[in-house]
């Protein structure tokens, strides 16, 4: 998983971050406001937290674009980050868990990564 912070664009923003997450298979960024009350320190604006959502790094820098200062190097640095780090198959498996014809407690199953 890559991880990058950028700098806030205005004082309401408390962090911006962008990166690959290998586990899902996207990119993704989050925002954190100030003074957001979260107690479990969740994003307050995030995308790319499911499965192969975000499949090109230039719709996760235009999610961030209005909130934080983007370097012009980001899309392929991330790119870069994608291309290293590959990604996990286990997505593809757990899509393929719905033909199955007997039900499948995800609880009781172990995480490949």
């Amino acid at each position: 998983m890559s991880r990058h912070e950028l700098a806030p664009s205005d004082p309401s923003i408390t962090s911006v971050f962008v990166g690959w997450d290998r586990a899902l298979g996207t990119y993704f960024a989050h925002i954190y406001c100030t003074g957001d009350d979260n107690p479990f320190d969740m994003p307050t604006l995030q995308i790319g937290d499911d499965f192969r959502e975000v499949s090109n790094p230039h719709h996760a820098i235009g999610f961030v674009q209005d909130y934080a200062e983007v370097p012009a190097h980001l899309a392929a640095t991330l790119t870069a980050d994608a291309a290293h780090e590959g990604t996990c198959e286990a997505p593809a498996v757990l899509g393929i868990l719905d033909a199955a014809q007997t039900p499948i407690d995800l609880d009781n199953v172990l995480c490949p990564f």
